[in-house]
């Protein structure tokens, strides 16, 4: 885990300390020369709270997928996978946030186990003895849809794959548009049981496509997503171990890819065919990021030795990190970034694009995404496009359906997100403790884990700097002790009762940028009531705290964060707020897109 805000500024000031002893930036700014020395500095103090663990519930579903081919009454003839999934049930915490379903499959036929046969999930604590008892026989009895199922004599595993992710999507999209709260999305669990032999080789699908995979993937769009499998092989007659005989020239022809599993001619070395079916099913928990079971020899088969996860965590303080997204890193006193899109003012004057207007064109990217892309990915984007009297000179940018959509609340919206590469459903998509939005505007790379870097070898790493609000792409650590935002992090002694940590915060040294007045409010300064923010000198202040479970330091962090929108350059000599201070409570910190706070001046 990365290093506290204390420690970090602890390093902040024995750096500042290094540097200071060496050159006269802390002593003496040469701007002064010039100059009359103008007071834009703000301070940032108040205190946050780690959550208590019945504040951030984090639901718990877990998918029950079973072989119900033919050949399951000869790997488990006693029936024990069902019992598994009673024992599990009766082992889970009697939580409402805990739900399960099970699936059977057989041949191209799915069938749901909920209570009322829909594709869903049910909750634990509505299952009582009666309705496990009714579970287990039907997980036995199943006999595919209305009756017989002809297809009961054969297994496919791509079909009930598919179908998985079809669930796990779906409820993942419901359960977003419903909280619309990053500090409730649920841990999925699946449980995929087989004597792992599709009647025809789907490696290729399974092993070296994305019939697994994608299902994966989906963990970026939840809390975790784990693709557990189950080999059985429980029959009551014992393999003979001497029936292969590769002396008598029996082949092994290769099925699906190289990363699949070598096909072998029916009846042939009948232990080394049980073998590859385990193997198989062990490769689709590796890339489902999840766990291998395998049962042989008479040995019940149980689930309770896998990892769900829990609903409630106590929850440990990682970072804090501010930033000032109208100011460009180092906060030079010559350049504003009055729409805080990554552009100054200065530059937007130079592209053609409006300094006040984050989206000039109307395409559904932001002028400096458009200007990154175009720079640094070759890309055909034009910040200031202008439709042409044939239709054409525009590009087709964005779906419009997306443009000015925030999902994740983190200040750049989706379309925005696509380019960068980062996720529009998360605030921080590399798990890093800093948000998507502070690290691409001061120039570290949000999908990854480059906190530790220092690709400008000035000794500072990437973290830092982005901490102190410096360009980790600039040698520009002599001015760090004049530059460089300045952290205090005090705990409030031990743990609450109810489990909350509570710290005060003092960020002191947060510069203020002198930001171009918007020129169509017709000479207004201050913009008008239609238009409070478009006066000279505001600025858009950005505060998160980070936090990861006590229990799991590698699970996905939780931001909450804080924006103040009413700062304001000493226009005319006098900034806001007047003394410099910006209060922040506890409950100014806000999870995902709960609401925005904004200060009055």
């Amino acid at each position: 885990m990365s290093s506290s805000p204390l420690k970090m500024g602890l390093s902040a000031f024995l750096v500042a300390a290094v540097f200071a002893a060496c050159t006269n930036t802390y002593l003496y700014d040469e701007r002064r020369d010039d100059e009359v020395p103008r007071d834009r500095t703000l301070t940032l103090e108040g205190s946050f709270c780690t959550p208590a663990p019945s504040e951030v519930v984090r639901p718990i579903k877990i998918i029950i997928a079973m072989d119900a081919s033919q050949s399951m009454n000869i790997t488990d003839p006693n029936g024990s996978r069902a019992q598994a999934t009673v024992d599990l049930l009766d082992n889970l915490p009697q939580e409402p946030e805990i739900s399960f379903v099970v699936m059977l499959f057989a041949g191209s036929t799915t069938a749901w186990l909920s209570k009322n046969g829909m594709t869903q999930f049910d909750r634990v604590v509505d299952y009582d003895q009666n309705d496990k008892t009714a579970l287990r026989q039907r997980i036995l009895t199943y006999a595919g849809m209305g009756g017989p199922n002809p297809n009961r004599d054969s297994t496919d595993f791509v079909k009930p794959l598919s179908d998985i992710y079809a669930l796990i999507n779906s409820d993942i999209a419901k359960n977003r548009l419903a909280q619309m709260n990053d500090e409730t999305r649920a841990r999925y669990s699946v449980i995929f049981l087989s004597d792992g032999q599709p009647t025809n080789n789907q490696d290729d699908e399974i092993l070296c496509g994305s019939a697994v995979s994608r299902i994966r993937q989906l963990k970026d769009l939840a809390d975790d997503v784990k693709v557990n499998t189950v080999h059985v092989f429980i029959p009551t007659q014992p393999l003979a171990s001497s029936a292969c005989n590769f002396d008598g020239g029996i082949t092994v022809p290769a099925g699906g890819n190289q990363c699949g599993i070598p096909d072998l001619p029916p009846g042939s070395c009948p232990l080394l065919i049980v073998n590859q079916n385990a193997e198989r099913l062990n490769r689709m928990a590796n890339l489902g990021g999840g766990d291998f079971r395998d049962f042989r020899n008479s040995e019940p088969i149980n689930f309770l030795n896998f990892r769900f996860g829990q609903v409630r965590h106590t929850f440990v303080f990682d970072k804090l990190v501010a930033s000032n997204f109208s100011a460009p890193a180092g906060s030079p006193l010559d350049a504003g970034d009055a729409d805080s899109d990554g552009l100054t003012d200065q530059e937007e004057l130079i592209e053609g694009t409006l300094p006040w207007v984050a989206d000039t064109d109307g395409d559904g990217f932001s002028d400096g995404v458009e200007v990154w892309a175009r720079d640094n990915k070759n890309g055909a984007f034009t910040p200031n496009q202008v439709l042409l009297a044939d239709g054409g000179g525009v590009d087709l940018g964005c779906p419009p359906e997306l443009r000015g959509v925030d999902d994740d609340c983190d200040t750049l919206t989706n379309c925005d997100e696509e380019i960068i590469g980062t996720n529009s459903q998360r605030v921080d998509s590399d798990d890093d403790g800093i948000s998507d939005a502070v690290e691409f505007k001061l120039g570290s790379q949000p999908s990854s884990k480059d906190l530790p870097q220092d690709p400008d070898n000035d000794r500072l790493p990437t973290g830092d700097e982005l901490t102190m609000h410096m360009n980790p792409l600039v040698v520009d650590s002599d001015n760090l002790s004049v530059t460089g935002y300045r952290y205090q992090v005090t705990k409030q002694g031990g743990l609450e009762p109810n489990g909350k940590q509570c710290w005060n915060f003092r960020i002191s040294n947060v510069s203020l940028a002198n930001t171009m007045p918007d020129s169509r409010d017709a000479g207004n300064p201050d913009g008008g009531e239609d238009l409070p923010r478009v006066g000279a000198g505001f600025n858009n202040i950005f505060v998160s705290y980070s936090m990861l479970p006590g229990d799991d330091p590698t699970a996905k962090s939780v931001l909450r964060t804080f924006r103040h929108t009413s700062s304001r350059f000493p226009v005319g000599g006098i900034k806001s707020p007047h003394d410099g201070i910006i209060k922040v409570k506890p409950e100014d910190f806000v999870s995902g897109c709960q609401s925005v706070v904004q200060s009055a001046p």
